[in-house]
């Protein structure tokens, strides 16, 4: 009796037991059996970041066929680009379309039965890009700085986009970008976001300079004499700053053909008798001089190395602050940052290995790509509306662009203000003031009455002047 209990218990407990043997065992094979047979991802580097980061996906039989992996991101997006494979590291590159969020990550191999396990990967906000300021105004073409954080420094990774309108990136970092400003046509301002990747930035509002933009935007239509390669004469009549203006620019790529100088005479000359004496084919009138009655404010002047003027000392900085130097056929616009009312020995100090040629004027009207503050300032010398000659370059010094501004005749003329926007627009990057009024002419070979091609003080009349500055 003993026995037969001893075997009914037996086959109870057998009967019980193998059920639960049975399940435990298929339960652990569906557990383990894929990740002992298919590919593994024991760990992911980084686990956060934003569309565009290169993920390592560290694990074991990937296989070495990159044809045959496939990496999908929350089982709804593949990536589209794998940087390498080996049988244990995947770098793949994060996909577009995923912000703020944790999605998964697993691997398929094309043939095995099952993909991993997924790991998490974190896109994260904090990448996306923020415009912090950018300049007040802008017109087409120029070249602004947007400041903010996160940008990419790699410059193609960022668009940046007046409204609708792209512009051109040429410098990046993660904390500026420089851009040229697309044709942003009548618009009076625009919207400029970044977007990097997928992630866009905040919209910043940027208002257009009408007037600037008008230059900009006209300027290869303006009626253009060319004098020779590399030299062209611009002339047009536009409404610009609420009045209608008569300008003229000597555009001229300066090279082993056109060499830039200054003149001088000791006797006032007509700008277009000087020119013709230093066998120029361009020019315009240069420093200050004593006319009329006005006070001494005679500029330094250096010409092939020699002094030929030393210029007055005790002389305001508005009419001194500024010097073109010439070096080898380079010019430079400088800006003299020594304070006093002799600047003048300040240029005279300049060695000539530095600048064969110099001229002292003022005020300066752009230093490095931005109106100077000088040229604010509430005297009569720079508020007036009148005729006016300045010089701007552009920052490789050998873009030279000469401009005189007619005044009379149904002309306004210009305050310093005004033609430093003028200079600005067509691209000098540094511009300053030359004498103005009565002695602003440009001389042009064969055009207008015997060379000169302006009507200063809306006649034809030349003043005299000291000094030209010349293209020969």
């Amino acid at each position: 009796m003993k026995e037969k209990l001893k075997y009914l218990c037996f086959v109870l407990v057998f009967f019980i037991t193998v059920p639960w043997l049975t399940t435990s065992c298929w339960s652990d094979l569906e557990t383990n059996l894929p990740a002992a047979v298919g590919p593994t991802i024991t760990s992911i580097s980084p686990e956060s970041g934003e569309p565009g980061t290169i993920i390592t996906l560290t694990g074991a039989r990937f296989g070495t066929d990159e044809s045959k992996v496939r990496v999908r991101f929350n089982n709804t997006t593949d990536a589209t680009e794998i940087v390498s494979v080996t049988d244990s590291e995947i770098k793949v590159v994060a996909p577009i379309g995923f912000s703020d969020e944790i999605v998964n990550v697993r691997v398929f191999i094309s043939d095995q039965r099952v993909p991993t396990r997924y790991a998490n990967f974190y896109y994260t906000e904090r990448f996306r890009p923020v415009i912090t300021s950018v300049p007040p105004t802008c017109f087409y073409n120029a070249t602004i700085a947007i400041s903010g954080t996160n940008f990419s420094p790699v410059k193609e990774d960022n668009i940046v986009k007046f409204g609708a309108l792209e512009a051109t990136v040429t410098e990046a970092t993660e904390t500026a970008l420089t851009v040229k400003v697309p044709n942003l046509g009548t618009a009076a301002s625009a919207d400029i976001t970044v977007t990097k990747f997928d992630l866009m930035s905040n919209a910043v509002s940027i208002n257009v300079d009408v007037d600037q933009n008008k230059i900009a935007t006209t300027y290869d239509n303006w009626t253009t004499h060319t004098v020779r390669t590399g030299l062209v004469y611009k002339t047009t009549q536009l409404s610009l700053f609420g009045v209608d203006q008569r300008m003229y620019v000597l555009d001229v790529t300066l090279n082993e053909s056109n060499i830039l100088g200054l003149g001088f005479s000791t006797n006032d000359k007509a700008t277009v008798d000087m020119c013709k004496d230093y066998d120029a084919v361009a020019g315009v009138n240069a420093g200050y001089f004593p006319f009329g009655g006005t006070v001494d404010k005679d500029p330094y002047i250096r010409i092939n190395g020699q002094t030929v003027q030393a210029g007055h000392t005790g002389v305001s900085q508005l009419f001194t602050n500024s010097a073109l130097l010439i070096h080898n056929n380079v010019a430079t616009v400088r800006k003299f940052t020594e304070s006093g009312t002799n600047l003048n020995l300040v240029a005279a100090d300049i060695p000539v290995t530095d600048a064969e040629n110099i001229i002292v004027c003022g005020p300066m009207l752009v230093t490095d790509g931005e109106i100077d503050d000088i040229v604010h300032p509430t005297n009569s010398h720079n508020t007036s509306l009148t005729a006016r000659t300045g010089l701007g370059v552009t920052a490789d010094g050998k873009r030279v662009f000469m401009v005189v501004i007619d005044s009379g005749e149904g002309f306004a003329g210009m305050s310093t203000f005004q033609l430093a926007r003028v200079l600005q627009a067509l691209g000098a990057d540094n511009a300053m003031n030359f004498d103005g009024g009565g002695s602003s002419t440009m001389f042009v070979e064969g055009k207008g009455d015997n060379g000169r091609v302006n009507f200063p003080y809306g006649g034809t009349y030349q003043r005299p002047v000291r000094s030209v500055i010349y293209v020969k």
